[in-house]
């Protein structure tokens, strides 16, 4: 089988936190007279500043994310590139005991993004695509399945071991 590789949209996400960002320091800054508490202008202010700590934040944390599933090594590669720094964590076939679909949600119950979580031997749960990142199909549940189906294939597990739980 050859390598999988998958990339999130780093540029998209940059751009949304800089539009965040920039909406947010121009309403905190034209508004920042903004007279008696309780105002409109108050009100834009506090919401300039508040999209202003948002944008800065999920800037700082914004990047790419690269999945790397390597049959021939046996190993998933996760390689995070953020505004400051990067990581990386490999991920052994053999550590991985179940695959499934996990999703961000609303308190409204509307799914936003679907994702795939890793169940390891050890007991931990990893988000792979991770919903903090921008994956292309991520929205769609059937382009996610198809992940799921597709690594599970790699990985050589059977449907009913990889369903349980």
């Amino acid at each position: 089988m050859d390598v999988w590789e998958l990339n999130s949209d780093g540029r998209r996400q940059t751009m949304l936190s800089g539009a965040c960002l920039v909406t947010g320091l121009v309403l905190a800054i034209s508004m920042r007279e903004y007279g008696e508490s309780g105002s409109n202008m108050h009100a834009g202010f506090l919401l300039g500043a508040v999209l202003t700590l948002v944008g800065a934040a999920s800037l700082a944390v914004s990047g790419s994310q690269r999945v790397v599933v390597d049959p021939r090594s046996r190993t998933i590669a996760i390689h995070d590139h953020r505004l400051v720094g990067h990581s990386m964590r490999r991920i052994a076939f053999s550590d991985i005991a179940q695959v499934q679909i996990a999703f961000l949600q609303t308190r409204s119950k509307t799914v936003l993004q679907y994702f795939l979580q890793l169940r390891l031997r050890s007991g931990e749960d990893y988000a792979l695509f991770a919903p903090s990142r921008i994956y292309p199909g991520a929205a769609d549940p059937a382009v996610v399945n198809g992940w799921k189906t597709r690594l599970e294939e790699i990985l050589g597990m059977t449907g009913a071991a990889s369903n349980a739980g």
